[in-house]
């Protein structure tokens, strides 16, 4: 799993679980910096669907980025571990 604390991340294509806002509260409620657009010290690009016509390019010019990218549901695996992790500090 990636690990996204203290990582810059910037979102791009249509969240199918959440808004984008939502997305960016989760994001900085459990550690990462989100971002709005794609800059040098971006550290992931978290990939929503993206819309395409059939032989066209991708709508988006994030994805032309070099930067490492994860999907939506990797993004969602790493706020349940973040959540899982809290979950086990407040019992203790």
């Amino acid at each position: 799993m990636v690990e996204l604390k203290q990582c810059k991340i910037a979102f791009t294509g249509r969240l199918s679980t959440m808004t984008r806002d939502q997305a960016f509260s989760l994001a900085a409620v459990f550690g990462a910096e989100p971002q709005k657009w794609v800059t040098k010290q971006t550290d992931y690009l978290v990939v929503g669907i993206i819309e395409t016509s059939l032989g066209k390019e991708p709508t988006t010019n994030k994805l032309l980025s070099e930067k490492p990218k994860i999907s939506e549901r990797e993004f969602l695996a790493w706020c349940q571990y973040r959540l899982s992790q809290w979950s086990k500090s407040l019992n203790r």
